[in-house]
Formats: C-alpha cells, sequence, structure tokens
C-alpha cells in the first residue's frame, strides 16, 4: 500500500502564500477542512485544535498574517458545527479582531481550556467576547499578549444574558502585562472559582498588584505558583507611591511553587521575600522548580538561603514535602526551545552535585525528611 506523501512545512508556507487571496481554493484544497468536510464523523473525535501562524518560534518560514487569516475565514461553517466535541484551543502568533472571534473561534462553543500565545488581540473586547463564548470554559492560559503590553486597559462591557464560564484555573507568562486581564475577571466578579494560579515573569513592580490578586482569590486558591523576572521598571519603583505591599493569608493554600531559573538567578532575592511574607497556614507542598537555561549558573543558586526560608514555612504550617525539581536544558517553561547548547560548548548541568548540594542545606535546617529531590526529563 502506498502511502500519502507529507509535503515539506516550506512548501505550505508557499502554497499559502500563493492562494492568500484565494479563498474558494483555499477552501477545496487544505488538507485540515477537505478532510472534515468529506468526513464529517472524524470531526467529533477532534478534541484539540492548535492554530499558531509558525512553524516554530524561531522559524523564518513564518506564515503571512494575511494568508493565514484568509484560511481562517474561509473554514466553511459546517465544518465549525461539526467540531462539537473540540475542548481544546491553543492560538499562537496569530492576530484577532472581533469579526475573526466571531465568525470562527467565538462558534467553538464547547471549549473548556483556551490558550492565547503571543496572540495580538485587535482590542480588549476581543478577549471578552471569547470568554464570552465559551460557557464551560474552566481553564484559561495567556502568554505575551501584545495589546495588553502596549495598550491601557479600559472597561469592556459584558453582553446581557450571557452564560459566564466559572474560571478554575489561570496560568500567565508575560513579563509586560501587570495581570491586566486577571484583574478584569476580579473586576467583573469572575474569579470565584479560581483555585489554582500559575503566573510566570512577574516584575518586582508589579508585586503589589500580585498581592491585591492573592487577596482577591484568597477564598479559594489552593495552588499557587509564581516566578519572577531578573529586572523590573525603573520608573514605577522610583514613583513616590510605589511601597513594599501586605500579603492576606491564604488560608487555603496547600501547595506553592517557586521558580528558580538559573538565567534570572539574579530574581531569587525576590522569590526569598515572597516566602517570607506570604501566611500560609494550610500548606502541605512546598517545590522549588529549578529550570537550567543557556548560562550555566546552577552553582549561583543560594541553596542554604532558601533551605532556611523553607524551615520557616515549615515551623508554622504542617508542611509535608518540599521539592526540588529540577529541568535541564531543552525548554525553558515559557514555550521557547533553547537548543545547540553542545555546539556552543555550554557544559551540562551536574545534577548530583545539585542534588548533594541541596540536601547538604535542607539537612541543616532539619528538613532531611521533608525534601525531595526530582530531575524531570
Amino acid at each position: 500500500m502506498s502511502s500519502v506523501p507529507v509535503l515539506p512545512a516550506e512548501l505550505h508556507d508557499y502554497i499559502l502564500d500563493f492562494l492568500h487571496g484565494d479563498a474558494d481554493t483555499l477552501r477545496r484544497c487544505y488538507a485540515f477542512t477537505r478532510v472534515l468536510a468529506t468526513n464529517p464523523a472524524l470531526a467529533s473525535h477532534v478534541a484539540t485544535l492548535e492554530i499558531e501562524g509558525a512553524f516554530g518560534i524561531f522559524s523564518m518560514d513564518r506564515l503571512h498574517g494575511a494568508t493565514l487569516d484568509a484560511w481562517l475565514r474561509a473554514i466553511p461553517d459546517p465544518v465549525i458545527h461539526q467540531l462539537s466535541n473540540l475542548t481544546k484551543l491553543e492560538l499562537a502568533l496569530i492576530t484577532i479582531d472581533s469579526e475573526l472571534a466571531r465568525r470562527v473561534f467565538g462558534r467553538l462553543s464547547s471549549i473548556t481550556h483556551l490558550t492565547l500565545w503571543a496572540c495580538a488581540l485587535t482590542s480588549f473586547d476581543v478577549f471578552v467576547e471569547l470568554l464570552t463564548s465559551y460557557p464551560r470554559l474552566n481553564r484559561l492560559s495567556i502568554a505575551f499578549t501584545q495589546e495588553w503590553e502596549t495598550h491601557a486597559l479600559h472597561t469592556a462591557t459584558i453582553p446581557r444574558d450571557v452564560v459566564m464560564p466559572q474560571l478554575e484555573v489561570v496560568e500567565l507568562t508575560s513579563s509586560c502585562d501587570h495581570f491586566k486581564a486577571l484583574r478584569w475577571l476580579i473586576a467583573n466578579d469572575l474569579h470565584r472559582s479560581i483555585h489554582t494560579l500559575s503566573c510566570s515573569r512577574v516584575a518586582w513592580s508589579s508585586l503589589a498588584s500580585l498581592a491585591d490578586i492573592l487577596g482577591a482569590l484568597a477564598p479559594t486558591l489552593h495552588t499557587l505558583r509564581v516566578g519572577f523576572r531578573d529586572n523590573s521598571c525603573s520608573d514605577d519603583l522610583a514613583s513616590p507611591s510605589w511601597s513594599l505591599p501586605v500579603f492576606v493569608p491564604l488560608t487555603r493554600l496547600e501547595s506553592l511553587t517557586l521558580d528558580v531559573h538559573t538565567n534570572r538567578i539574579a530574581a531569587t532575592p525576590y522569590t526569598l521575600f515572597l516566602i517570607s511574607r506570604l501566611s500560609v497556614p494550610a500548606l502541605r507542598k512546598l517545590v522549588f522548580a529549578v529550570k537550567c537555561g543557556e548560562f550555566d549558573t546552577t552553582t549561583q543558586i543560594p541553596w542554604a538561603r532558601l533551605a532556611e526560608a523553607s524551615a520557616r514555612v515549615a515551623r508554622t504550617t504542617k508542611l509535608e514535602r518540599v521539592a526540588v525539581s529540577a529541568k535541564d536544558r531543552g525548554d525553558d517553561g515559557d514555550g521557547v526551545v533553547c537548543g545547540g547548547f553542545a555546539a556552543r560548548g555550554v557544559p551540562p548541568v551536574d545534577f548530583a552535585d545539585m542534588e548533594a548540594k541541596v540536601f547538604e542545606a535542607f539537612t541543616a535546617q532539619g528538613l532531611e525528611k521533608l525534601v525531595r529531590f526530582v530531575k524531570r526529563a
């Protein structure tokens, strides 16, 4: 039996570029819509749909915005209706306006997990329109959303008689958005079911925003993950109105994960400060998630200070476990692949040495029975 040839990604790029203005041809030849149109029963088995405006973040064969936009708007209506069991929608590196949200994405009403990765939404209203289109949505993942990094937040109106989603998990990754989307959710009382929050690359100047958000989520929050970036906006810090925030007790928090990134080792004091300010009487599990990046700075991780901070937490909680979870180079945890380390002469991470230092530091604080070291693949 002869197999169907697989075209290289570059040829897909050229074909889509050439046909970007010909919606009818795109409808007839594009594999995904063609398969679903000729085999409607297959659509009911599609649970995850990923649409990415590039063949990898560093690819030079990025799809032109007009090309991808034309293909999206050319998807036949029957195909959209057939995706009735679609639950996970991942959108990356694309531009979304109100028409596209209403015409395509907003009609996928069965979505429970939405991911927006480096997307450019033409306005905050587009985000609201997407949110109001998914009554079953319980998990929201946002990373590097351009319009929230550059545009001022305004009051977006929620349509009447719309069933709003009950979000349970919110994951944020950005160095600039300062929790604008989450603050909007809280302002509109859409945060009452959130039990898990993950926020990476938090700026020190956003600490007050983090404190406010944790205060609003405190009644339901039981899982929290925080990672800091190693620089801040000096203008914010120089403002007379900026001051160290006060954190309310997180009485229901049971699991706390703190990122320790070797590429951002200078952010470790921020992590130590957060540990010292949080009141988490119900905490059972404390995790230090070590991400080994391009630069070999693992020897600079202050395990003694992290162990000392953990011991203070253990004295005021019923802590059952302290885990150090270390991940090798390759994926920095923010969706960016860091390859080619061997070619650049970067030495491999000595995890045996890291594990020995971890146990030495935590044993010195009397936590030898609680600490665990795990190397993630």
